[in-house]
């Protein structure tokens, strides 16, 4: 059997690679998304302090006749950010310690799990950029060793979160879970003084700005950010695809389906930017029990089933990840709690569990790549189910159903 194993990795991998390229022909050309994604990037702060600016802001760099080429690019680079920081992730996983085809079935997995490659094309929200960030941080922690390096890099970290609430307020409570693991579990030789001063390093700052965003947004430009988006058709393919037959119409080319893009946005998404917080709780009630629960539920699936791929694949138990913690329970408590307003002022569960679920997995797999474990050989079975799931999980883009529920543009 093992003399069989390269071919095994080697067709598996190439059936990665085309699924790849067939989720990217279909989101980019045949049924393209993209109109929902730019609405991230729509407002700026040219008429006054206005949450998720700093997006817009990036777009005015750049001649106003050049603002959709300026505005798919920076969609491009924030798939492209993260698709990077997922190779890194994967070649952390092979290059550290000693080989063994356990890390090497790992390193596979992780690309088709609901928040990586299929996340970054169907999904490409801000966090994309968080998700990189905090990836980074996670893989420096484990490289440095004194108390001295873990501060910078939690201050470094800290920095570019608080910078990234600009662009969605909600990145640096997402992703504060994830520091708070990474600091305690990647750096367990360190003291309790010294992670949670790290902690505050890197959370702080973020939640300093998610505040300030939260008080200081002017929630009365509603008109005056609607004359700053320009005109400009853009496809649409949900504006004719009411049923099935309809969106394959679409998608063979039947039928056309181009949105001016300053009505779709005025109509749309820049009536969101005078609701406040009470607003959205109330959007959020009014959504519905059973839609919310259906989204809590896939999430959940989500997070439950990447927990047991990684710890099933690199052989690692969930319960000694766990264990790491059980000196230090304070602080991820804490930082899960963070997560609370997330989730009561916005309507897609499913795509909050997805980066709690990255928040978690990133850690889990940089900490099981260290252990005794992921050293012993697989089983005929454990083999077996690598490639069935990863060939599974290559066809299906669970990324794509983080808004599961939510047909409307109202993306908190």
């Amino acid at each position: 059997m093992a003399d069989r194993l390269p071919r095994v990795y080697a067709l598996t991998s190439v059936w990665v690679i085309a699924w790849v390229a067939a989720h990217m022909f279909f989101q980019r050309i045949v049924f393209s998304n993209d109109l929902w994604w730019l609405q991230y990037y729509v407002v700026n702060y040219e008429s006054g302090f206005v949450r998720r600016g700093l997006g817009g802001e990036l777009l005015r760099i750049f001649p106003r006749s050049h603002y959709f080429t300026a505005a798919y690019a920076v969609l491009w680079v924030s798939m492209a950010v993260w698709l990077i920081a997922l190779a890194v992730l994967m070649w952390r996983i092979v290059s550290t310690g000693a080989r063994s085809q356990r890390k090497t079935l790992l390193a596979l997995v992780v690309p088709v799990l609901p928040f990586a490659f299929s996340y970054a094309v169907y999904s490409p929200h801000p966090e994309l950029f968080g998700m990189a960030a905090l990836l980074a941080f996670s893989v420096s922690l484990t490289a440095v060793s004194t108390p001295r390096a873990r501060m910078i890099l939690s201050a470094l970290y800290g920095i570019a979160i608080a910078v990234l609430a600009f662009v969605h307020e909600a990145i640096p409570l997402a992703f504060a879970l994830g520091a708070v693991l990474a600091i305690i579990v990647l750096s367990k030789d360190a003291t309790r003084r010294s992670q949670r001063i790290c902690a505050v390093l890197a959370v702080g700052p973020g939640i300093l700005s998610t505040l300030s965003v939260a008080a200081l947004s002017r929630r009365d430009l509603v008109a005056q950010l609607c004359a700053q988006v320009p005109h400009g058709m853009v496809e649409n393919p949900w504006a004719v695809s009411t049923t099935p037959n309809r969106a394959l119409d679409y998608m063979l080319g039947r039928v056309e389906s181009r949105t001016d893009f300053h009505d779709f946005m005025c109509s749309r998404v820049i009536p969101i930017f005078e609701a406040d917080t009470s607003g959205a709780v109330s959007m959020l009630i009014r959504w519905g029990f059973f839609p919310l629960l259906g989204a809590f539920l896939l999430g959940l699936v989500y997070f439950v089933g990447t927990a047991w791929t990684i710890r099933y694949f690199s052989g690692v138990p969930v319960r000694a990840f766990l264990h790491e913690l059980r000196h230090n329970l304070t602080l991820p408590l804490l930082a899960s709690a963070l997560l609370v307003p997330v989730f009561v002022t916005a309507v897609d569960w499913t795509r909050w569990w997805i980066l709690i679920t990255c928040d978690v997995a990133m850690v889990y797999v940089l900490y099981a790549i260290n252990r005794r474990e992921i050293e012993q050989a697989p089983s005929r079975r454990n083999l077996l189910a690598f490639v069935c799931i990863v060939a599974a999980l290559a066809v299906i883009p669970t990324g794509a159903a983080n808004n599961v529920g939510v047909w409307s543009v109202h993306l908190f």
